[in-house]
């Protein structure tokens, strides 16, 4: 009986020795915690309450996938891993102390990292009493892939913050300070490593260094540095969105390192932005502000583009004599010492668009874009450039006399105000419109000034003129005006206006206008003049062709003069292409009370339509009676409240409405008959009680 017991037993105990074993197993799939704590005393157990001293101790005792917490506090060891673990320091918050990792041995590497995908999290590693004598040695070391180095800072050391070993690849650095330091990203024979989103500042010698090595370069600012980023037998480099300021040599220094791209980076204060010794590179969209030199160029093939250089000091792109073949083009150059210089052989624009050069100022006649001749300065040609170009003067304006005057006396003024852009002093000339001959010139106009030309008329006399300005290279001309001299009032019947229509188009296509039906019946007509309504206008013909450039409902007015001076004119409106009218608004001005005897005055004045006229004003009186007009009177007959409608029909032929109520009662009697009434019987209860009393 004794053995069955011990029997069972024994197989209860390899059973429940197997599960055990399974459970644990089950139970590290996803790794163990381990706190750390070196300001804690007492029984160390490796739990948050009972933490151990020393990190490394944790590491030690840690296995794969295990996460290490780490207290605030100073430790003063160097660490090895050689586990895939994840180290996560400073665990209170940034409340909370920090966990500073500074090593009192003289030790090549502070961290050394072995082990594949360790992430190495919150911590501040330094070297505060320059400990470290290695020149090559760093307070991170990494010869493993795929290692995560997050949100950590680094500072105050004569040697690397982080060293990538060769051969080692897939790196993420990302979120990290480090400051004060001789290098800070140093990476050899190491590929796919991504340097992300870090803040590197004081770098004695460089900030980040690529040595044939390839990866992404990305979103980091790198300030108060020799050389921010140097970039050397490497290929492939994707440096994209960083910030770099008051570098001393470089910001980039990219030599032998092809088909790297150097994009939306913006470079601020630096002693030269980029030194580009590589070939087949891209340098798009880059921001170059207040720098002394923006890119220098020594290598081939490179194609620079839609780079923003602004107030350089020094050059904007100098091309060394050894670089060409480099492509570069839709730069914009605004105010640099040079805007750039070329010693080598290399092309300046690309499918027949140049760069912008805030120097060029010259002009662009047929408004194409592209200035008229090349832009040619320091061995650069741009056969296409792009720039401020200068602008022909505005057209002449505020005519004197005014448009259509009457009256004018026969020794006249001619009076136009005329502006420039980019031209102090310029030339007005006052033609006659009927023959273009020149009537008079006034010369040296200063920009926003009047100019004045003379002429002599007789009586009876309708002249059209018009003037050109011109800033000694362009000239604007001034829509044509008429005016009319004095004249004894004629036994003459005016001439009709009929503009034709109506008239509907699409952009760019050629409207027929026809004012042959216009006549005059006592005369005939001498003189048309058609106003478009697109701020153009012609004179003389009867039925001339116009082109709209844009979509909209136009106002066109035609005006005849006859053979007496007297005038007529005529408003429609042209539909160019898919335009929808706008209804115009009604607005009423009438009383709200009124009485059966009098005339009340209703007002339509205020009504509008923005993009025509109205063409009819109806009102409903609400007595059955209709009235039609801007402004017009009715009379009620009976008492009563009425509505009062009011609709207003535009151009186009849509309509609104607006309403009111108004009040009407019959007009009183004798003004005061009540009070009078009132006086009265006071009067006579007084005179009453008086002769009671002296009865008494």
């Amino acid at each position: 009986m004794k053995s069955k017991i011990v029997i069972l037993l024994i197989f209860f105990s390899m059973i429940f020795g197997s599960f055990n074993i399974i459970f644990n197993e089950n139970c590290r799939a996803e790794g163990n915690e381990i706190y750390v704590d070196v300001n804690y005393h007492g029984i160390r157990e490796g739990t948050a309450e009972k933490p151990y001293a020393s990190i490394q101790y944790a590491i030690d005792i840690a296995e794969e996938g295990d996460t290490i917490y780490v207290f605030g506090g100073l430790y003063e060891e160097t660490l090895e891993i050689d586990k895939t673990l994840k180290i996560w320091g400073s665990i209170e918050g940034t409340e909370g102390p920090a966990s500073i990792i500074d090593s009192n041995i003289n030790q090549r590497y502070t961290i050394e990292i072995t082990a594949d995908h360790v992430e190495l999290i919150d911590f501040v590693i330094s070297d505060i009493e320059n400990i470290k004598s290695s020149p090559i040695g760093s307070l991170i070391y990494i010869n493993s892939d795929n290692v995560i180095i997050q949100g950590n800072t680094f500072n105050q050391t004569n040697s690397s913050a982080i060293y990538i070993n060769p051969d080692s690849s897939g790196n993420i650095i990302s979120g990290n300070h480090i400051e004060n330091v001789s290098r800070g990203i140093n990476i050899e024979n190491s590929d796919t490593n991504d340097i992300v989103i870090n803040t590197i500042s004081n770098c004695s010698e460089y900030a980040i260094s690529f040595v044939n090595s390839n990866g992404r370069i990305y979103g980091n600012t790198i300030s108060n540095s020799t050389y921010g980023l140097k970039i050397d037998k490497s290929k492939d480099v994707n440096i994209t969105n960083n910030t770099i300021s008051n570098t001393t040599f470089y910001g980039i220094y990219l030599k032998n390192s092809d088909d790297s791209i150097i994009e939306q980076n913006e470079f601020m204060y630096n002693e030269d932005c980029i030194y580009l010794d590589s070939s087949d590179c891209e340098i798009n969209e880059n921001k170059f502000e207040s720098n002394i030199g923006a890119i220098e160029i020594k290598g081939s093939n490179n194609n620079i583009k839609n780079n923003n250089i602004s107030n350089s000091s020094g050059s904007g792109i100098n091309a060394l004599a050894s670089s060409k073949n480099n492509i570069i083009s839709l730069n914009r150059f605004l105010d640099n010492g040079k805007s750039a210089q070329d010693f080598g052989n290399n092309q300046w624009y690309y499918e027949e668009k140049g760069n912008y050069w805030s120097d060029y100022n010259d002009l662009d006649l047929d408004l194409d874009g592209i200035g008229d001749i090349f832009y040619e300065k320091y061995g650069v040609t741009d056969m296409f450039p792009l720039g401020d170009f200068l602008k022909p003067p505005k057209k002449p304006f505020n005519p004197s006399p005014e448009d259509l005057e009457t009256g004018v006396g026969l020794r006249i003024t001619l009076e136009v105000e005329v502006e420039d852009d980019d031209s102090d002093e310029l030339t007005v000339y006052f033609y006659n419109a009927e023959n273009d001959e020149l009537i008079d010139t006034d010369k040296r106009v200063n920009t926003g000034d009047v100019a004045v030309g003379q002429l002599t008329l007789g009586f009876n006399r309708t002249y059209a003129w018009y003037a050109i300005v011109n800033d000694s290279r362009q000239d604007n001309k001034s829509d044509p005006w008429i005016f009319f001299t004095k004249t004894t009032p004629p036994d003459n019947e005016p001439p009709v206006a009929d503009a034709g229509g109506p008239y509907s188009s699409d952009p760019g296509q050629i409207i027929g206008f026809d004012g042959s039906d216009s006549y005059d019946t006592d005369g005939e007509i001498d003189f048309y003049r058609w106003n478009f309504g697109d701020e153009s206008s012609e004179i003389l013909a009867e039925s001339p062709e116009h082109v709209y450039n844009n979509k909209g409902s136009y106002k066109v007015t035609l005006t005849v003069i006859d053979n007496d001076g007297t005038t007529d004119s005529e408003i429609i409106f042209v539909t160019i292409g898919d335009y929808v009218n706008k209804a115009p608004i009604a607005i009423h001005e009438i009383p709200i009370n009124g009485t059966t005897d009098e005339m009340i005055t209703f007002i339509a004045s205020d009504s509008s339509d923005s993009d025509g006229i109205i063409v009819n004003y109806t009102w409903s009186f609400g007595d059955g009676s209709m009235g039609y007009g801007e402004i017009i009177e009715h009379k009620y007959i009976e008492a009563g409240k009425y509505i009062v409608e009011l609709t207003v029909e535009d151009n186009n032929g849509d309509t609104d409405m607006s309403s009111a109520v108004i009040t009407i009662v019959e007009p009183s009697g004798f003004p005061g008959f009540e009070l009078f009434i009132f006086i009265i019987a006071g009067i006579i209860l007084f005179i009453f009680r008086k002769n009671k009393l002296f009865s008494k």
